[in-house]
């Protein structure tokens, strides 16, 4: 047999190892997603999502809608391994974060996903949540600005960190709420203004490789460099 006639076969066989791999995925989650319990059920989501594929990303694309919390957050999760299919996965989870506009634990999971694909087109969704009232998804916001390390993510969460000064001076509360959607006491509101003081500064050690710990630190840092910055490796 030549070369050529060798490497057809062999091209010929990896795609029907690849369609087996693929058969046997799905043929799993299906058997697994069958079990009504909805943990069993967003299990069988994330491991689904290990078998990146055209196919399978067709099986969890919809689920981003399941009538289940845990196995839309299992979904959004999971695309986060189909970096290849920015495309089709970006626009499916920005409308998502719409359908699930009441569920913190699937918004949370979606601005996740959206900061590891660090795709730029997802950015006015990333930052369109940094003041959600619900402080668990703006905290998941403001960490996905890290993963993303975009550029114009710095002046956008410094801004914020601006107003979470302010807020904190005045004993205010921002627009943020407590779990069950109240503003809380005055120690309550501190404390949560303090948690996201705490994410932005981690967000902004993410994208610059800088290791500056206080907000006035960063402030001064920004206003320096900002003009030549660009993303280090």
């Amino acid at each position: 047999m030549g070369i050529p006639a060798l490497i057809l076969v062999l091209l010929c066989q990896a795609a029907a190892d690849d369609k087996a791999t693929i058969d046997e995925a799905i043929k799993r989650f299906n058997k697994a997603f069958a079990n009504p319990n909805a943990s069993a059920r967003a299990t069988a989501v994330l491991e689904l999502s290990k078998t990146p594929h055209d196919r399978t990303l067709r099986n969890l694309i919809p689920l981003l809608n399941a009538d289940v919390s845990d196995v839309r957050a299992a979904a959004a999760k999971g695309l986060a391994e189909f970096g290849d299919w920015k495309k089709i996965v970006t626009p499916s989870l920005q409308g998502a974060m719409q359908s699930n506009a009441k569920d913190y634990k699937v918004q949370s999971a979606i601005l996740e996903t959206l900061g590891k694909m660090a795709d730029p087109l997802a950015l006015s969704t990333v930052h369109g949540n940094l003041k959600d009232p619900d402080t668990r998804v703006a905290k998941a916001a403001i960490l996905a600005c890290g993963t993303m390390r975009q550029k114009e993510s710095m002046d956008v969460i410094l801004d914020l960190e601006k107003d979470i000064q302010k807020w904190l001076k005045n004993q205010q509360s921002g627009p943020y709420r407590d779990e069950k959607g109240q503003q809380g006491d005055a120690n309550a509101c501190k404390a949560r203004l303090e948690d996201l003081q705490k994410a932005i500064i981690k967000a902004c050690q993410d994208i610059t490789k800088e290791r500056w710990a206080t907000a006035k630190e960063w402030e001064i840092w920004w206003d320096k460099h900002k003009a030549n910055f660009e993303i280090p490796k």
